[in-house]
């Protein structure tokens, strides 16, 4: 008999945000950290498609799987994008 699945496993998991973005010639990858009630998911999306997930409490462990993804992806020749900072505009 199968068990009912508690509520916090049929939740959606919301995205709050990317920990990285990496571009290896004409693909984009980022790391997306999806919010669900007591853990976190994260993802790594390459070209909109889900290549890799796993699950983790929420806390520093999350930080840490992101940062192994990364350091493998550079690895694998993918190169880390960084946003350049936004210049405001001056008016006359």
């Amino acid at each position: 008999m199968k068990t009912p699945r508690s509520r916090a496993h049929r939740a959606e998991p919301n995205d709050v945000g990317t920990l990285w973005t990496m571009r290896r010639l004409d693909h984009q990858a980022r790391c997306a950290l999806m919010a669900l009630p007591f853990e976190w998911e994260l993802r790594v999306v390459v070209d909109g498609q889900e290549l890799l997930s796993e699950r983790c409490p929420r806390g520093a462990e999350a930080f840490r799987i992101a940062e192994q993804w990364r350091a493998r992806m550079i690895q694998q020749g993918w190169r880390q994008i960084t946003p350049r900072p936004v210049t405001p505009l001056l008016h006359p």
